[in-house]
């Protein structure tokens, strides 16, 4: 099954998103003049697309044009998807995470501005637990066209050490979380 078909766009649609992903402050009108639609029309399927969850509009940094952000990607093969995966949806020097097919269950998307917490985050989170069997920390260095991504800045609040991780103030250890872990 193609993408096209997954998300059963047609070839306006297509037309819409790449216009959209090259621009994305381009207005209804402009896309509209561009595949010679009406602006209502446009509209209409920007927001039918929006609400199948087919895009969306999220804002973050241009990691391409942040050399001073660190991302680092961790791979990690353990046997509890699911506590890393509960910690990952709150911690926030975690971008994102994915649960993966083959020896490495769980990849995360790391920033901020100091390798070092980077490090301790991973320590804390990953390499001190028992379930981890293996770590694996990749540095990203370089992007070949631009990468996006949503950063939470309360990172900049924490200042995390590998024996106790950020404190009692972290959200990745919120009393949601607790409750969480208990289901």
């Amino acid at each position: 099954m193609s993408i096209s078909e997954e998300f059963n766009l047609d070839e306006i649609d297509k037309q819409i998103i790449t216009l959209l992903q090259e621009n994305p402050s381009i207005t209804h009108s402009d896309i509209a003049k561009k595949i010679d639609r009406s602006q209502p029309a446009v509209g209409s399927r920007i927001h039918r697309l929006v609400d199948r969850g087919v895009i969306s509009s999220k804002f973050g940094i241009n990691f391409k044009n942040s050399p001073q952000i660190n991302l680092v990607k961790v791979e990690i093969e353990t046997k509890n998807t699911d506590e890393i995966y509960k910690m990952a949806k709150h911690c926030p020097f975690v971008i994102n995470c994915m649960k993966l097919t083959g020896q490495n269950n769980i990849m995360v998307y790391l920033a901020s501005s100091s390798m070092k917490k980077i490090d301790n985050v991973v320590d804390y989170h990953f390499r001190n637990r028992s379930h981890a069997i293996n770590v694996k920390m990749d540095i990203i260095t370089d992007f070949c066209k631009d990468f996006i991504l949503p950063i939470d800045f309360r990172m900049d609040e924490f200042t995390p050490d590998p024996e106790t991780g950020c404190g009692n103030n972290c959200p990745a250890f919120s009393p949601v979380v607790s409750a969480e872990k208990n289901d």
